[in-house]
């Protein structure tokens, strides 16, 4: 299918008289008031009129008038009709906005179908009016004019305009709708045409409401300076080159394929990840509960401004490149649709550092990623930015040097507030930046969660369905088909060992990690590595040495290099590359470190230049990449902090590293050098760490010096019982943790943790629920102490236990820990069909929250036989009706949030309780609005507007007898729509501060509007 343009939306009206119109969405028109009038249409009465699409339908399309502005002030109508004028597939997104200049704007136009454009009987044919907008022609009017560029039509032989039935039709400076046209002014010979500009229309409080209902994802007003009919070529241009770059990903480990062919379609390689919010958005109140977790798109789709931390290999840069590669699309999905038809501006961090700025000046965005494409027209990048439709991602900002970081936040914020209305992601590891670092300029802070168990094996299926692809382009069928079926038993295989083994769960917590373990398992026929050492080291020699020996490539630059030899020059580079604070160099750069390292490998200097092995090693080693002219860097930083940290120990250069302990970049560094250590260095680097902790001049400061050297000492093949205790002793006198910063240091130890937490009746309630909260990820080990939680006292305790249900194998779980649990005071969160087939194990469970996937019919088995007094249901794309109420009309608290296919709600009537306490989003009542009959039974109902400020007025149409709403708000609360309703009663919890929150409309309420602060 074809794109549409802009110009495909232009459509013609038939009402009182025959004019034209634009198509806002597929159903929605925005047309000029004069031509309506009341019963104008067969069989109808009130303003009514019909609209035809050219080239869609013959047939007129009856339309309702939603909105109709005085003629002689607001000459706009907006008219919805009774079926989608054409499909939205393909369709440019519509941009609108007022004209911000006095300065003539060349190269607009105005589109319709006017009478002298008629041909044969009669019959419509569409104009397109090339001209020059003059804003200060009909400024005291309020009126938009448009100076045509060619000669004036002749006038009617009746007197009459050549221009009539051009009314409504669109007025588009460049790709932007700034206006309909409305008149033909006397005494310009037919040269000049009236518009009304948007800017009149938006300001209508009547149509704003109207737009609200109608169309509440409206795109932002843009500032229109000038029409730039150059920046219309490049953006498609731009658009070509951004999907080139970034929807391909490389794929670690299918290690058969040539260099040009080891990539995947994003696709099918974008695995949909877990965050966490912080807690203030997922606990609100005693009765409106939230997920904890949520899957990263869900999360992002209500936060324009985001920080998202993750470990090494989590999988943010893939995030990064799937929005980039999909918002310029236009294909991302409905919760994210805000951002399709954006201009993604990616921001690797580490080609900044290698340009040598980290403070780039608009004009530079489009030019960081060196992407295949020329230069941007001069200025582009910053009308872009003015106009709100840029999408900047910016990605890695922990591989800035730490100097640097100070002087990258002082530009991007200054960056954002030139330009407030642009989106923005930021993605960091956990500890690269304190707390908040960013919360001052409006972002809100995601942690990227390690793939759970369920995860996992998503990954191992994606993974060898992608390997599978490799043999389709074999014509050798037979060849292919004993291949493919190899591939099906390895991943039966895998999944297996996956499902049994938990430590090998534990390594593949990462996208990178389990791809490794993938490839491994697919060249070595299912022996796997135990340690994340191992891990490392089977990778790299499977890349330096076996894959062209397993392929039977001989010298293909003329080169040789053993596994040794690749690490050696491989070592040289990375250690370069940390002392610098770099992850990117220069191709002479990367010569200089070559000849430096090939000074005492004579055999490697006989077989060519340091320039031929640089080559060889991009050609042949998989680690090393050369991702733009002149810029090179390894495939993941994880290599080479492995590799660097090889080259401090060969080097004998511990004391070098431990100077740095206290810095975060090299704490990676000095994790994996203790895999390469022998006894007394191992003992060297530990006490080391413990001696720097112990110098610390804060807890804060501690924390990640001693969990450093307990990881260290976890790693170590050899510490003593001496250094043990110490490291330990020392970790545990730090006590419980205290924030999430903390809970995160001590997680990454793993299991090995578990004889350092405290019991239950050692620590408050407050340290049990943050103990109980680090528990839960800690795998099978774990399960002992969490039983022991499980039996706490406190409901907030029992309530996190309950609810590290997702980190473990459910039948375990559910068996062991929740069945010895009381869990009729918690909600309890279900996520996975097997999660909600173990309820039968459990005792009573009166508050159930399902996320996620689950048809009726699954939500039905589940809870047969149990008796629910609080249900709530979540992000379920696929749940159409309420059915499972029928079977619990006991329940007294129902919350729907994120359930967009969910029209029939009738079920509802059979719930018995007279106070039933319901609480549902705006997506939920917008549903039923259009798909279902009120609900006169609810007389209170709590909205959840965390996603959206604006309450929808077709909520009082959903709940007619609507008595008390309960609000909960994040921010600004628009109750203008609510403004008839006389007689309700408003409460409105803001999780935001005090200070923060903008309320519209309150006057309306006076005190029927009772603010409670969270």
């Amino acid at each position: 299918m074809r794109l549409r343009s802009v110009e495909d939306r232009l459509v013609a009206v038939l009402a009182e008289s025959q004019g034209s119109g634009v198509l806002l969405t597929p159903d929605l028109v925005l047309t000029s008031a004069h031509l309506l009038s009341v019963g104008c249409l067969p069989n109808f009465s009130g303003p009514e009129a019909a609209v035809i699409a050219p080239g869609e339908r013959a047939n007129p399309v009856r339309c309702d008038v939603v909105w109709a502005g005085h003629p002689s002030r607001c000459d706009a109508a907006l008219l919805r009709a009774r079926h989608a004028l054409i499909p939205e597939e393909g369709l440019a997104p519509l941009r609108w906005g007022a004209i911000a200049t006095g300065q003539p704007v060349q190269e607009c136009q105005v589109l319709g179908f006017p009478q002298v454009q008629r041909y044969g009987e009669d019959e419509l044919e569409a104009v397109q009016i090339a001209g020059t907008l003059v804003p200060l022609s009909g400024l005291l009017r309020g009126r938009s004019v448009l100076r045509c560029d060619h000669h004036p039509p002749a006038p009617r032989p009746d007197g009459g305009s050549p221009w009539a039935g051009l009314s409504g039709g669109p007025l588009f400076a460049g790709p932007v709708l700034c206006g309909i046209a409305s008149s033909d002014p006397m005494g310009w010979g037919h040269s000049a045409i009236d518009a009304t500009p948007l800017t009149s229309i938006a300001d209508d409080a009547d149509f704003a409401y109207a737009l609200e209902h109608h169309w509440p994802d409206a795109p932002p007003f843009e500032e229109i300076r000038s029409s730039h009919p150059e920046d219309i070529a490049y953006e498609e241009r731009y658009a070509k080159a951004v999907k080139a770059r970034y929807s391909r990903l490389e794929i670690f480990g299918l290690d058969d394929l040539g260099t040009n062919e080891n990539s995947w379609d994003l696709d099918t390689a974008y695995l949909s990840l877990e965050a966490r919010a912080p807690r203030r958005t997922a606990d609100h109140s005693e009765h409106h509960p939230r997920p904890e977790t949520q899957r990263v798109e869900d999360l992002l789709a209500s936060r324009p401004r985001t920080v998202l931390r993750g470990e090494a290999g989590a999988g943010k840069t893939t995030l990064v490149w799937w929005l980039a590669s999909h918002a310029v699309c236009r294909t991302l999905p409905a919760k994210l649709s805000a951002l399709n038809g954006l201009i993604p501006f990616v921001v690797p961090m580490r080609s900044l550092a290698a340009q040598g700025t980290v403070t780039p000046t608009p004009d530079r965005l489009p030019t960081i990623a060196q992407l295949p494409v020329e230069d941007p027209p001069s200025g582009w990048a910053g009308r872009v930015l003015e106009s709100g439709r840029a999408l900047l991602l910016v990605d890695g900002l922990d591989e800035l040097p730490q100097p640097d970081r100070a002087p990258a936040r002082r530009w991007l914020a200054e960056l954002l507030r030139l330009h407030p209305g642009t989106r923005c992601l930021v993605t960091v590891r956990p500890l690269a930046v304190g707390d908040s670092w960013l919360e001052s300029e409006g972002f809100e802070e995601l942690l990227l969660l390690p793939m759970s168990d369920t995860d996992i094996q998503a990954f191992v299926a994606a993974w060898h369905q992608a390997a599978r692809l490799e043999y389709e382009r074999f014509t050798d069928a037979p060849y292919a088909l004993r291949q493919r079926g190899r591939l099906d038993s390895l991943e039966r295989d895998l999944a297996q060992e996956f499902r049994r083994n938990a430590t090998l769960r534990d390594l593949a917590r990462t996208p990178l990690l389990c791809a490794v373990i993938c490839a491994l398992h697919r060249r070595r026929s299912g022996l796997l590595p135990r340690t994340r050492w191992e891990l490392y080291s089977a990778a790299l020699a499977m890349l330096l040495g076996g894959r062209d020996d397993y392929r039977r490539i001989h010298k293909p630059e003329g080169i040789t290099l053993s596994v040794d030899d690749g690490q050696q020059l491989l070592q040289r580079i990375a250690v370069w590359l940390v002392r610098n604070g770099r992850v990117e160099l220069s191709r002479a750069q990367a010569v200089r470190q070559l000849e430096l390292a090939m000074g005492g490998l004579r055999h490697v200097r006989e077989q060519g230049t340091a320039d031929q092995v640089l080559t060889h090693l991009l050609n042949r080693s998989g680690l090393l990449q050369e991702r733009a002219t002149d810029v090179i860097q390894f495939i993941h930083r994880t290599f080479q902090d492995y590799l660097a940290a090889k080259e401090f120990r060969d080097n004998d250069s511990l004391d070098e590293l431990l100077g740095h302990a206290a810095e975060e970049q090299w704490q990676d560094v000095i994790r994996l050098v203790i895999g390469h250590c022998g006894r007394s260095e191992a003992r060297r680097v530990i006490s080391g760490l413990l001696t720097a902790a112990d110098e610390a001049s804060d807890p804060e400061a501690e924390w990640p010096l001693r969990t450093l050297a307990a990881a260290c000492a976890i790693g170590s093949a050899y510490v003593d019982d001496e250094l043990h205790d110490a490291v330990w002793g020392g970790l545990k006198a730090l006590g419980p943790p205290r924030d999430e910063r903390e809970i995160d240091l001590l997680a990454s130890l793993g299991p090995d943790v578990l004889p350092s937490l405290p019991e239950p009746e050692g620590v408050d309630d407050d340290q049990a629920v943050i103990v109980a909260r680090l528990l839960g990820p800690l795998g099978d080990s774990a399960i002992p102490l969490l039983r022991r939680y499980g039996k706490h006292s406190s409901e907030k305790v029992r309530s996190v236990v309950a609810n590290g249900w997702r980190f473990q194998h459910s039948g375990r779980y559910a068996t062991e820990v929740l069945a010895a649990m009381r869990l009729d005071d918690v909600w309890l969160q279900v996520y996975l069909p097997e999660e909600l087939s173990e309820l039968r194990r459990l005792g009573p469970v009166e508050a159930l929250f399902i996320v996620h996937d689950h048809s009726s019919a699954d939500l039905r088995r589940g809870l047969e036989g149990r008796e629910v007094r609080e249900l709530g249901l979540s992000a379920n794309a696929v749940l159409r009706d309420l059915d499972v109420l029928r079977d619990h009309p006991e329940i007294e608290s129902l919350s729907i949030f994120g359930c967009p296919r969910l029209a029939d709600a009738s079920a509802l009537s059979e719930l018995a309780s007279p106070s039933l306490r319901l609480t549902v989003d705006n997506a939920f009542v917008v549903a039923l609005a259009t798909r279902a009959e009120p609900l006169p039974q609810v007389t209170q109902l709590a909205l959840d507007l965390l996603d959206h400020s604006t309450v929808n007025e077709q909520i009082l149409q959903v709940f007619p007898n609507l008595a008390l709403l309960r609000l909960v708000v994040d921010g600004s609360l628009d109750l203008s729509s609510l403004r008839g309703a006389h007689a309700l009663q408003l409460e409105a919890l803001c999780l935001a501060p005090a200070d923060e929150m903008e309320i519209l409309g309150a006057e309306h309420f006076g005190d029927r509007l009772q603010i409670i602060a969270h």
